[in-house]
């Protein structure tokens, strides 16, 4: 007779294989069950009573005695195991059980990471070299140099035959329906628009993102209730070890709060200090080596805050701690911000000194020659990470983008679908494989690219970038009432599209309204105050119409 096997019954058995189930959830990639998971093991831990951690002896005496409704709000702090209530030790329920300190503790922790890892987007995995300015008014920033062909008087010619170089970008934005990035917004602020520069990202912007980060998902936390981020003291989680980094990354990226993300960083960096004062026998051997990774990240909290010259310090002291890549990106962004490109490019060389077969050096050092005009030097760079890495879609875009510039728009589209079979499929890609269409000769596929454009776009802001470059197809093949109408639907997704209302002002002079024409030339200067080419035009309009 085989003998029988008894059942655990216990309820912290129970609670144990839950959190087994949601750190194998986490491991899939499953966030929202492992979320649901952690939430039920926080409910049946505490019963909507929330504490992070044990108490001590006389706060657990506080705890046995009953609580004005002001006393219990202050316990929404601290997160941890409920204490045993009287009945509870009296009567002997057995499903009220006290989850250990080690279990509430890795419950909140999974959970803290799993929310984190739902929104998690890397801000070095953006392009941020001119980031200094404000986010908020980052839309407004033009090209330095005309368009070609967007003139009045050459407006309506055929293809230019030469154009000036512009930085990669996905969304064609030009008046003759060149790849750049002159339209105010297009490639390094708006949602997966990065492809010809960056690989695309759901949420635009690493500081939009945390600016809007569980937000933009239209997701929250279901047990928002028990745990106030704004209420919270940095000082109490300041020395817990096993889960102050994922409070600190679910406040930067979750919580998108950069302040209270800042303020913790600051407690956890005055640890060892206030040891040292005290003489403890706990500081480490080398806090200069176990605090490098708090020194980071409080030089990405004030990069994030705009404070590149505070920040500055904090990243040299963790680059001199331990040599971490993540660090050299920082700090070339911040001397990028600070306009010193040429002291990123020796920082750069020197990462690359000691790794020279990595390809995130190349693709940075490649972008601040980007960012310098150096177009050549970037072109090349971008080459010797796709022979490094041949899968690295900035690298194939960017040099597609360069082949688009060089007007040979068939290798251009070469790169494009080669970029479409390893999987990328976004409003931008498909924008550019059909101006290289149009440039290349291949008509029967431009239109339909831009459908499938179309219907993949969900931002007002790739819906108006589609609607233009429609409209030089419509310039392209001599239909200027399509244009105008193109145009016109541009203006209903992106009403501030400077460049939508210049064109349309070429049009409507064109066709003979010089007063439409005029009044889309000064509404183009109330959005673009600083575009050469809607002063040029407007000069132009002042010399030879007078009004």
């Amino acid at each position: 007779m085989l003998p029988l096997v008894l059942q655990m019954t216990s309820p912290l058995a129970t609670l144990e294989l839950q959190y087994f189930k949601a750190v194998s959830l986490y491991r899939r990639r499953s966030y929202e069950p492992c979320v649901g998971v952690c939430n039920a093991l926080l409910q049946a831990g505490h019963e909507n009573h929330v504490q992070m951690f044990a108490s001590s002896a006389k706060e657990e005496q506080e705890e046995l005695q009953p609580q004005q409704p002001e006393q219990q709000a202050e316990h929404l702090q601290r997160i941890g195991p409920r204490q045993r209530r009287r009945r509870d030790q009296e009567g002997g329920n057995l499903n009220s059980s006290i989850m250990p300190t080690w279990l509430m503790e890795s419950v909140w922790q999974l959970k803290m990471r799993a929310l984190t890892q739902r929104v998690y987007l890397d801000d070095l995995e953006v392009d941020e070299a001119d980031a200094g300015v404000n986010e908020d008014v980052e839309f407004e920033r033009i090209a330095t140099a005309a368009r070609p062909g967007s003139s009045i008087k050459t407006a309506f010619q055929p293809r230019p035959s030469t154009s000036q170089r512009r930085a990669p970008s996905s969304v064609a934005h030009s008046s003759d329906g060149r790849l750049n990035s002159a339209r105010p917004g297009s490639a390094l602020s708006r949602p997966g628009s990065a492809l010809g520069n960056r690989p695309a990202s759901r949420c635009g912007t690493a500081s939009r993102v945390r600016a809007t980060s569980a937000a933009a998902f239209n997701v929250g936390d279901a047990t928002a209730k028990l745990y106030q981020a704004s209420r919270l003291n940095p000082t109490i989680y300041a020395e817990r070890e096993t889960i102050v980094k994922a409070l600190f990354q679910f406040l930067y990226y979750h919580e998108a709060d950069v302040q209270k993300a800042y303020s913790l960083c600051q407690a956890v960096t005055d640890v060892p200090r206030q040891r040292a004062a005290q003489g403890s026998l706990a500081t480490p051997t080398n806090p200069a080596r176990s605090d490098w990774w708090w020194q980071q990240q409080l030089g990405r909290c004030l990069l994030a805050l705009h404070y590149p010259r505070r920040a500055e310090p904090a990243l040299q002291q963790s680059l001199a701690a331990f040599p971490h890549p993540d660090t050299y990106l920082l700090l070339s962004r911040l001397y990028q911000r600070l306009r010193q490109a040429e002291r990123a490019l020796l920082l750069i060389g020197k990462a690359l000194e000691q790794q020279p077969f990595d390809v995130t050096f190349r693709l940075e050092q490649a972008r601040i020659h980007e960012a310098m005009s150096q177009q050549e030097d970037a072109l090349q760079l971008y080459r010797l990470a796709a022979k490094l890495q041949p899968i690295n879609v900035e690298a194939l875009a960017s040099i597609a983008v360069g082949y688009f510039y060089d007007n040979n728009p068939e290798m251009a589209l070469m790169y494009y679908r080669r970029i479409l079979s390893l999987g990328v499929h976004s409003v931008e890609l498909y924008c550019n494989i059909a101006l290289c269409c149009l440039y290349g000769g291949q008509i029967d596929l431009v239109l339909p690219c831009f459908q499938r454009a179309l219907l993949m776009a969900t931002q007002p802001e790739q819906k108006a970038d589609v609607w233009y470059n429609l409209s030089f197809v419509a310039v392209t093949s001599g239909d200027f009432s399509l244009a105008k109408r193109c145009l016109q639907l541009c203006l209903t997704s992106d009403a501030r599209d400077g460049a939508a209302l210049n064109n349309l002002a070429v049009l409507a002079a064109h066709s003979g309204d010089i007063m439409g024409a005029k009044s889309y030339l000064n509404a183009a200067k109330d959005v673009l105050p600083e575009a050469s080419e809607v002063v040029a035009n407007l000069h132009y309009m002042d010399l030879h119409y007078k009004l």
